[in-house]
C-alpha cells in the first residue's frame, strides 16, 4: 500500500511540477490559420529548439586535389536520397557538375560546357527532383537539363520564361522568375505543370532598378524555399510573416514573429562601399537605410522545421542567426551559421538540411569556398 502512495505521488509531482508547456498564440484571419511567435522562443513539450552541429567533413576548393579534378569553386550544390553531393561551378572550360559520395569521396564529373545536347554555356541552378533526377539551367537560357545520378543526360525541357525551378513532390514545379522595368525589377513566385503550364501566381515583390533609380543596399526581400509538402514565402514588406501554401498553392498558414530590428552599422556600409573602385559612378546609385530586413533566406529539414535567417550576429565571427520553428510554425529556439559572403553579408549561399545532417556552403578566410558537412543533434 505505501509502495502504491509513493508511486502516486511521484506521477503527481511528474505533471504537476514538471516544466509547463506554453500556450501558442493563434487564431484565424480571413479564413486563414495565424501563428503569433515572440522574441523568446516557446516551450514546446516533446519539440527541442536547442540544435548542436558537430563537424563531419569538409570539401574544400582549397586544397589541391579539388583542382585535379578541376573543381575550382562552388556556386550551389544539392544532396540526393542517398546522400550523396552535387556540387556546381558558375565557369569552367570542362564540366559544371562534381559528384561526391556521403562521406566526401570524389565519384564523377558531368554536364560539360558547350552548346550541343546535354551541355550548357554557363553554371546556374542544381536541384535534385523527387525522382533522383539532377537538375542544371544555364542561368541565361530558357531550358534546363535533366541527368540521372551517373550523369548521363536523359532529355532537355523547353521553358516559356526563364523559370528558376524547384520540383515539387506532386510533379509540378514552383517557380521563380523576373521582369525589368525602367524604374523597377519585378520579381514573381508561383506553381505551374509538369509541362510548365498554367502558372498560379502566389506573391510579387518589386524593388528600384538600380539602373534608373537610386536603390537601398538592405531593400525588402522575398524569400522561398519548400519541403515535402509545404511551400515557404516571405515578403519582408509584410513584416516577419512567413506564408506556408500547400503543393497545390493554397494558402494554408501565416507564420508571424516579434522582432527587434537591427541597424546597419558603419563597419557594414564600409565593407560595402570597399568593392567599388575609387570613382566608380556605381558606388553612388545605392544607398543605406537605418533598418536591415526581418529576414534574408530560408531552409527546411525532413522533419518539417523551417530555418530563417536574420540579420542578427551569430555565436563567433561571421555567423548570423536563425530562428527555427516547428512544422506547425511555431517558434522553439535558435542557431548560429555562416553562410554568407565574407564582408558583404547580402550575398547567401545555400544551406541543405537532410537526414540529420545538415550541408552548409561558406566561403573561407581566404576566399576558396567549402562545403562544410555537420552531424544535427537536437539536444
Amino acid at each position: 500500500m505505501k509502495k502504491l502512495i509513493y508511486l502516486i505521488l511521484i506521477l503527481f509531482l511528474f505533471f504537476y511540477c514538471g516544466p509547463k508547456q506554453e500556450k501558442v498564440e493563434k487564431f484565424i484571419e480571413d479564413g486563414v490559420e495565424v501563428v503569433i511567435n515572440h522574441i523568446e522562443p516557446y516551450k514546446i513539450k516533446g519539440e527541442s529548439g536547442n540544435l548542436h552541429l558537430e563537424s563531419a567533413f569538409s570539401i574544400d576548393t582549397e586544397k589541391e586535389e579539388m583542382l585535379d579534378i578541376g573543381l575550382v569553386g562552388i556556386e550551389t550544390f544539392d544532396v540526393d536520397s542517398e546522400e550523396n553531393i552535387y556540387l556546381m561551378q558558375w565557369e569552367t572550360s570542362e564540366n559544371y557538375i562534381f559528384k561526391f559520395d556521403s562521406e566526401g569521396n570524389f565519384l564523377a564529373s558531368f554536364c560539360r560546357r558547350g552548346q550541343g545536347p546535354g551541355e550548357i554555356e554557363y553554371g546556374g541552378t542544381l536541384l535534385i527532383n523527387p525522382q533522383g533526377e539532377i537538375i542544371a539551367k544555364d542561368v541565361s537560357k530558357r531550358k534546363f537539363i535533366l541527368y540521372d545520378r551517373d550523369g548521363n543526360f536523359l532529355r532537355e525541357i523547353n521553358l516559356k520564361k526563364n523559370y528558376d525551378p524547384i520540383p515539387l513532390e506532386n510533379r509540378k514545379y514552383f517557380v521563380f522568375w523576373g521582369e525589368d522595368t525602367p524604374e523597377f525589377r519585378k520579381q514573381y513566385v508561383g506553381i505551374c505543370s509538369s509541362e510548365f503550364e498554367d502558372v498560379r501566381h502566389l506573391d510579387a515583390f518589386q524593388y528600384p532598378n538600380a539602373l534608373n533609380v537610386r536603390t537601398p543596399v538592405n531593400r525588402d526581400r522575398m524569400i522561398y524555399g519548400v519541403s515535402k509538402d509545404r511551400i515557404y514565402i516571405g515578403n519582408s514588406k509584410r513584416g516577419y510573416e512567413i506564408q506556408v501554401y500547400d503543393l497545390e498553392g493554397n494558402l494554408l498558414q501565416n507564420i508571424r514573429k516579434e522582432y527587434e530590428a537591427v541597424n546597419v552599422s558603419e563597419e557594414s556600409k564600409k565593407a560595402y562601399f570597399s568593392f567599388f573602385p575609387e570613382g566608380d559612378p556605381w558606388r553612388d546609385k545605392f544607398y543605406f537605410t537605418e533598418h536591415w530586413p526581418p529576414f534574408r533566406y530560408l531552409f527546411t529539414d525532413d522533419e518539417g522545421h523551417l530555418f530563417v535567417l536574420t540579420h542578427e550576429e551569430g555565436i563567433n565571427p561571421g555567423e548570423f542567426m536563425y530562428d527555427i520553428f516547428t512544422s506547425e510554425g511555431i517558434f522553439i529556439g535558435r542557431t548560429s551559421l555562416w553562410n554568407n559572403k565574407k564582408l558583404y553579408p547580402t550575398i547567401i549561399f545555400p544551406v541543405r538540411a537532410k537526414k540529420n545532417r545538415l550541408y552548409c556552403l561558406r566561403e573561407k578566410e581566404s576566399g576558396y569556398k567549402e562545403l562544410v558537412v555537420y552531424k544535427m543533434k537536437w539536444e
